[in-house]
């Protein structure tokens, strides 16, 4: 035997050639096991971002709206926000080990392209629970939405190229603002002296409901088993309103509205992630309705 087949088949030769294409495989951008973990498996940088930027969007809108507030359980929102990507990492790990067929592939460093969870939608009944705090103003909503209807669905179809565009804008800008000012109009009223939005709206500016009502709703948001349904429906419905052509023809809002997801992943995500919140209530000593 030659001195070249000797070192070819040198034992520490071959150990050290097979870790290199471990470690290559391993750190590839395709394939490996720890490719396969860091682009979504179990993990991906991205979804801190999203946590974070989703975080700050939600929870302003929702103190604006009303939903969050400290009688409506703000701080055990926010420690299940807190939670929210960890628990959703773990439920998507659990259910690619629990799949045979995508079982096979994470231990084959491959990150199956399979979506049963969406962490936007996951994400949803954490403040979604607690609308009926905010709807308890009733008017308001009804305003802004009447124009939001008029505006972006019903008028545009009268018209066409830039006059429908700015009407859909005008719209969204008109319901924002009017939302705004009945809702918070009596501060800005006293200081810069004018018309209450009571005396302005009318309506839109008293219509309240009852806080019997408004109790009564929250509790059943806040129940095990109409809540998940409750928020998967909500979210249902947002997909598929904010996903219309007459939104994403605008073109302001045309890179900012989510992509239409399957009917099942935002289902199933916002009824998991409801059922997640009322446990970390439950965890936190508040009190969890099952059946209201």
């Amino acid at each position: 035997m030659s001195v070249d087949e000797t070192q070819e088949y040198n034992p520490v030769s071959g150990v050290q050639q097979a870790a290199e294409s471990l470690l290559s495989r391993e750190f590839s951008p395709s394939v490996g096991h720890t490719t396969a973990v860091l682009s979504g498996c179990a993990f991906a940088p991205s979804l801190l971002t999203f946590w974070f930027v989703n975080g700050l969007l939600d929870f302003s809108t929702a103190l604006v709206i009303g939903s969050a507030s400290a009688g409506g359980g703000l701080v055990v929102r926010l420690i299940a926000y807190v939670l929210l990507v960890p628990t959703f990492l773990a439920l998507r790990v659990g259910y690619y080990l629990a799949h045979p067929v995508h079982r096979r592939a994470v231990f084959a460093g491959v990150c199956p392209n399979a979506t049963l969870l969406s962490l936007d939608w996951f994400s949803v009944g954490i403040l979604a629970t607690g609308l009926p705090l905010a709807f308890q103003r009733l008017g308001p909503w009804v305003g802004a939405n009447t124009v939001y209807l008029l505006g972006l669905f019903v008028l545009p179809r009268l018209m066409s190229g830039r006059r429908e565009t700015g009407l859909k804008v005008g719209s969204l800008v008109v319901g924002t603002v009017l939302f705004l000012y009945a809702n918070y109009g009596a501060v800005v009223a006293g200081v810069m002296g004018l018309p209450a939005p009571a005396a302005l709206l009318g309506p839109i500016a008293t219509m309240t409901l009852s806080e019997a009502t408004t109790a009564s709703l929250l509790r059943m948001t806040n129940s095990v088993v109409i809540g998940p349904v409750f928020v998967a429906l909500l979210a249902l419905s947002m997909n598929r309103i904010l996903t219309r052509p007459e939104l994403t023809e605008i073109p302001v809002f045309r890179r900012t509205l989510p992509r239409r997801d399957p009917a099942q992943v935002v289902l199933t995500s916002a009824a998991v992630g409801t059922l997640f919140y009322l446990g970390v209530v439950a965890v936190s000593g508040g009190s969890v309705v099952v059946i209201p």
